[in-house]
């Protein structure tokens, strides 16, 4: 089957819902920036996860991982919803390409990076296991794709995708996972879906249904950080420092530089969002831009290993998203 011409907008680092916003300008023509439907699925998220049999047993998360954003993208959206996932390659292959004859492209992932030939300074050097991509097309030997990073289709054999697909990652999906969605030809009016995100998103910063996201969990990450390295000894804790680290990169990576935590893509949402939605949002703007500023101060604590001033910088940032999302509670008349 021949790639099929849909359209495209690039975006490097948001995989999760780049093949969501070209199916959104496919089906219901709404040409949408790939920054926007980051933060209309709920790009502003927080989590923190404690469990001892994890590796590391302390995780901190920024934005929203691609399953839930996906969930709740469908939901707001009114699409059909199918997950498909940790089952063999052959049965999950089977699957996406009957999709993909019926007009049901499905977004593939998390995938390894180290697999994907087109990315040339990650192919066979390091394994980067949160990516996503949409399949627009296949032949015998070829997986067509529409990728974040490139305007143009990309090809992948289909023995490449098959470990690339072959991952594992904990709140981004397990093995051979693929999203079909189903959307409708006519979406709800943009300033409703903007309204009920925003209302969506300060009642998770603000009374999450559980402690382990929003600002609570935040909170929760001051109050303990600092006693990780007598709680879980040296080696633990050093694990657990480094993926907290490495997810203030976006796209989460240990050596990246762009330390904004993801801040900065939901700055831009509100950028766009509020002119379109009627609403003046410069102050939780401005409270977010504040929160991106002591993201690097933040890594930097973490990476010499002073686990106060993370601690402190925790609180801060905690602080400056409970005015941000308090104003926004209140241009959404949710107080």
């Amino acid at each position: 089957m021949q790639p099929l011409a849909i359209p495209h907008r690039p975006a490097p680092g948001l995989c999760p819902v780049n093949g969501i916003r070209d199916l959104i300008h496919w089906r219901a023509g709404r040409d949408w920036s790939n920054q926007f439907v980051h933060g209309l699925g709920q790009g502003g998220g927080f989590a923190y996860l404690r469990f001892n049999a994890a590796d590391p047993p302390r995780q901190v998360y920024w934005g929203i991982a691609g399953p839930r954003q996906h969930r709740y993208l469908a939901d707001l959206l009114g699409a059909g919803y199918t997950e498909i996932e940790d089952r063999t390659f052959r049965f999950s292959w089977r699957k996406a390409r009957a999709a993909l004859e019926v007009g049901t492209l499905p977004v593939i992932g998390p995938l390894d990076m180290y697999y994907l030939p087109f990315y040339g300074g990650i192919y066979r050097q390091r394994h980067i296991p949160i990516h996503y991509l949409l399949l627009v097309g296949f032949d015998d030997e070829q997986a067509y794709v529409l990728d974040t990073g490139y305007e143009a289709v990309q090809s992948l054999s289909l023995a490449e995708l098959e470990h690339a697909w072959d991952v594992n990652v904990p709140g981004l999906g397990k093995r051979n996972r693929q999203v079909l969605l189903d959307l409708p030809d006519h979406l709800p009016p943009s300033v409703n879906l903007i309204w009920q995100s925003l209302a969506d998103q300060c009642r998770s910063a603000l009374e999450p249904p559980v402690s382990m996201l929003g600002i609570p969990a935040m909170e929760k990450v001051a109050r303990e950080i600092e006693g990780w390295l007598d709680e879980l000894g040296p080696d633990v804790a050093a694990r657990c420092l480094l993926q907290v680290r490495e997810y203030l990169n976006s796209p989460p990576d240990l050596l990246g530089d762009h330390l904004t935590a993801g801040r900065d893509l939901y700055v831009a949402f509100l950028e766009e969002a509020g002119p379109m939605a009627g609403l003046d949002l410069s102050e939780p703007v401005g409270l977010l831009q504040a929160v991106v500023a002591l993201i690097p101060s933040l890594a930097d604590a973490l990476q010499q290993g002073h686990l106060d001033a993370a601690a402190a910088r925790f609180r801060q940032i905690a602080a400056r998203e409970t005015q941000a999302y308090a104003e926004l509670a209140r241009l959404v008349s949710l107080t």
